[in-house]
């Protein structure tokens, strides 16, 4: 379960006017974890877990081949919040039936990392309905 720091829900955004297809930015998204978020070895690094505030990721997933397909997929359906740079700063999607927010770590090359949500009541605010197949 995820620390319930955040005071600032997060929002959903439409695609924004002269940004690229969405398939053209999807393509250039990468997953790239985080260690902090890993109990075993990744292409992340070696582990280094944080005790109580992060979620697990799967240790499944010795390649991040899945979640970027995962990540890319979400994003060519703008399943985003709003822009930093050329990316979208957060993503929500589906990975193996869990759903996932992805917040960018790199706007220049587009990497994210990933957490999984435990609940509906974890995604953002939807004025939009982006997420409509999330939920």
């Amino acid at each position: 379960m995820r620390h319930k720091r955040q005071a600032k829900r997060k929002r959903t955004a439409l695609w924004p006017p002269g940004k690229p297809p969405s398939e053209e930015i999807a393509i250039r998204a990468t997953y790239v974890g985080s260690a902090e978020h890993k109990s075993s070895p990744s292409p992340a690094g070696a582990p280094k877990l944080r005790h109580n505030d992060a979620s697990r990721c799967d240790p499944k997933y010795k390649t991040f081949e899945e979640p970027t397909a995962a990540l890319r997929q979400a994003i060519a359906a703008r399943q985003t919040a709003d822009f930093t740079g050329d990316f979208p700063k957060y993503v929500w999607g589906v990975l193996d039936g869990t759903v996932y927010e992805a917040r960018l770590v790199n706007a220049e090359v587009g990497s994210y990392k990933a957490y999984p949500l435990s609940g509906v009541e974890e995604l953002p605010d939807d004025p939009v309905g982006v997420l409509v197949r999330l939920k």
